[in-house]
């Protein structure tokens, strides 16, 4: 189970998240919960630098506004569920970026109030939640 909070405003889902990078780089981040974002996670370019993480190449990606902009994709690993799991990070100007490809797999739970809790439990098979 991962556990994390609503923001004091009330409007942003926090989960802290370990980002494994190059030899044995690691960082802890604060990653907003983006459920309108397809992929894995986005992180800025010094939290890429500091991790060393090996670039796999451009894409583009659609913004909010509609606007299309290209960004760098990396490799990275993160802690999930107690497990090391391979993924896609993009590169971006703001904060750290949790989407549903990562979520994958999961159940999302929101105490959607100031302060309130926000909790990703993995399945043990599909349908059916892990017990609590």
């Amino acid at each position: 189970m991962i556990e994390g909070r609503i923001s004091a405003d009330g409007c942003e889902a926090f989960v802290f998240l370990t980002v494994l990078g190059g030899g044995d780089r690691e960082r802890e981040v604060e990653a907003v919960i983006d459920t309108g974002f397809t992929e894995y996670l986005t992180l800025p370019a010094d939290s890429i630098r500091a991790l060393s993480l090996p670039l796999r190449g451009y894409g583009e990606v659609i913004l909010a506004d509609g606007s299309v902009v290209k960004v760098g994709i990396y490799r990275a690993r993160v802690v999930w569920h107690g497990k090391r799991r391979g993924i896609e990070v993009q590169q971006s100007d703001g904060g750290p970026l949790i989407g549903m490809g990562l979520l994958q797999g999961g159940s999302l739970y929101i105490e959607a109030a100031p302060g309130g809790r926000v909790v990703i439990e993995e399945f043990l098979r599909r349908g059916s939640p892990t017990q609590t």
